[in-house]
């Protein structure tokens, strides 16, 4: 294009969304919209979907998300065999004949039977999958081009974007041919990774920072089983090397040939001048140095360096823009978290933005920063404390010939005890369901209820809890479906009133009719275990699975309009909740108790890391 010629415009229809970026965010994004029946332009600046390993596993809350979008078994059949150990070794070196301790976690086979024999409601509907993030992408592409209502443009770079006159103005080149495009639409949203042109288009500026050190990555084909395996099957194994410091990782992707290091380095180290052969044998190898295996093709290699940062804000003034993923946070990979809280952004975002298009008010998408950063700093401290768990592993060496642990000897014994009760101690990588779904949102568009008290937060586990901003808990019923089931595509009002002079479901559905607002009623008053597991009479499930609002009864028409109307946005609640916008980061559980500006709190968070 002429410097003096002007971009082609295009103008998107009326309730179309802009999807910048198509990983696997956007991607999750573009079908949570379609899903509520929103039209998306989707653009990627590659023309294929990812060759790295980034992502090897989606946890228990993002396969019932997969599950709602109708999706979960597409996934699994994509994934590792369900009868695959999680493992997770603790390692000297692969020429030992033992590790040091293990994490042994369920397989898939192993959750659901779990799941199944706990109904208690402390469980989630779909157990996790292991899954590579490049076998994930591009079966999510493949999904999104296939999709009438998305249309995705690989090969589309944006260039800028800026909010404007109530639109949104975006200007992408394509690569194939260099012409230029400006974008006009009514929304868009930035899933375009850790360096966001969107983020930066708008101003937004990140608190944090990369963390010391650097990993070297090397993603390679091997079918030497018996020498991998030397110290039995595993999902991921964590390294010590010279002189007791923390070497590394190995992760099986795959269960047949594919498999990733993940090298510690210190930031100054010339990474060219290690080759990706030696690495691997470096890090298998551990304190007994070089662990030789037959390496069948090196995929591909790259270097990383640790990030812990979050954005200031996710929606831009005018609230026509907003951030997802990697564009508003990020953290270390230690849990598993970063695509997995990306999806939930994405997950939060959609319904909302289609509601807002369809029937809802302004308080839906103002709700989105409110109840999302908190959910993604509480991460950040947790991702950053299960990588402390792996590095802080060389106070066992201090003054110590680390080689000690390997040996027959009184001193060997006692100090593979204390590595030992270590990792048994610190074992909350990938049992923290607290983390994963156990988080409780607080917005302007959820009320609290008169009575009861908030479920206390706790790491590693879910509190069963029908509070509004819970998860709405699962539970099978007495015909052996699960209570998630049977929730409708958008809203949900579940009812266990069986008396028939009450009205208060016919108030609420004559209000919601009222206001065009799509609810599904089930009815399951004879279910009384169900009914003890949620607490309430009345219980109405926004489209997320989060609950909006509880309670036993309701009086009027005018009570059912106003429960209504605050969910969907078009008033705040009137409880103080709506004021959670300016507490997003009071949050004793995750940080410091301090009353402070959000910037300086993350600040000062950041600071502690």
């Amino acid at each position: 294009m002429s410097p003096n010629s002007q971009p082609v415009q295009e103008v998107l229809p009326a309730g179309t969304v802009l999807i910048v970026g198509g990983g696997p965010v956007g991607l999750a994004l573009a079908t949570v919209l379609s899903h509520h029946n929103v039209r998306s332009l989707l653009l990627e600046r590659n023309e294929t979907t990812t060759r790295w390993p980034k992502v090897d596993l989606t946890n228990p809350r993002t396969m019932e998300m997969f599950r709602r979008l109708g999706l979960a078994d597409e996934l699994r059949a994509r994934g590792v065999p369900s009868h695959f150990p999680f493992t997770v070794l603790i390692s000297s070196g692969l020429g030992n004949e033992k590790a040091l301790t293990k994490w042994q976690l369920p397989s898939v086979d192993e959750y659901r039977a779990q799941i199944k024999a706990s109904n208690d409601g402390s469980q989630p509907r779909e157990s996790w999958q292991r899954i590579s993030l490049i076998v994930f992408e591009a079966w999510m592409k493949e999904l999104c081009v296939k999709n009438e209502m998305i249309d995705a443009r690989f090969g589309w770079k944006v260039e800028s974007i800026e909010e404007r006159d109530g639109r949104v103005r975006t200007v992408a080149s394509c690569s194939k041919t260099g012409a230029t495009t400006e974008i006009l639409s009514d929304y868009a949203v930035g899933c375009d990774g850790a360096s966001s042109k969107v983020r930066k288009s708008l101003g937004i500026q990140l608190d944090g920072g990369p963390l010391r050190g650097q990993v070297l990555l090397v993603h390679f084909k091997s079918k030497d089983l018996t020498r991998l395996h030397a110290q039995g099957y595993f999902w991921h194994i964590f390294f010590v090397r010279e002189p007791g410091v923390y070497s590394g990782a190995l992760i099986a992707q795959d269960e047949v040939d594919q498999w990733t290091i993940h090298y510690s380095l210190p930031l100054d180290t010339d990474t060219s001048k290690i080759g990706s052969e030696e690495a691997v044998y470096t890090v298998l190898g551990g304190l007994k140095g070089r662990y030789e295996i037959k390496i069948d093709e090196i995929l591909v290699r790259s270097v990383w360096r640790p990030n812990i940062a979050v954005a200031q804000t996710w929606t831009s003034p005018g609230q026509r823009v907003f951030l997802a993923g990697d564009a508003a946070h990020q953290n270390v990979p230690t849990g598993g978290y970063g695509m997995n809280t990306g999806i939930a952004d994405a997950y939060n975002l959609g319904w909302k933005l289609a509601a807002a298009m369809q029937y809802g008010g302004a308080g839906l998408l103002r709700s989105y920063d409110s109840e999302r950063i908190p959910v993604a700093v509480r991460v950040m401290q947790h991702s950053k404390a299960h990588t402390k768990v792996h590095t802080s592993i060389t106070q066992f060496f201090q003054g110590v010939d680390p080689h000690v642990i390997d040996r027959p000897t009184e001193d060997g014994v006692a100090l593979r005890k204390r590595v030992h009760e270590y990792y048994q101690k610190n074992d909350g990588e990938h049992k923290h369901k607290g983390i994963e779904m156990g988080y409780i949102y607080e917005s302007e568009i959820l009320q609290t209820p008169g009575s009861g008290s908030k479920p206390v937060w706790q790491e590693y586990e879910y509190i069963p809890s029908t509070w509004p901003g819970n998860r709405a808990p699962h539970v099978f019923l007495t015909d052996g479906s699960a209570i998630f089931d049977h929730f409708g595509k958008d809203w949900t009002l579940v009812s266990f009133i069986d008396n028939i002079e009450d009205h208060s479901v016919k108030l609420l559905l004559d209000a919601a009719n009222t206001l065009r607002i799509p609810v599904k009623h089930v009815d399951i008053s004879g279910e009384r275990h169900a009914r003890k597991v949620w607490q309430r009479d009345l219980v109405l499930v926004r489209p997320d699975e989060h609950v909006a609002w509880r309670a036993d009864s309701i009086q009027d028409l005018i009570e059912a309009q106003r429960i209504l109307e605050v969910a969907v946005g078009l008033r705040p609640a009137e409880n103080g909740v709506e004021n959670a916008s300016n507490r997003v980061w009071d949050m004793s559980t995750s940080v410091a108790d301090v009353e402070a500006s959000a910037n300086e709190h993350i600040r000062d968070f950041i600071a502690k890391l």
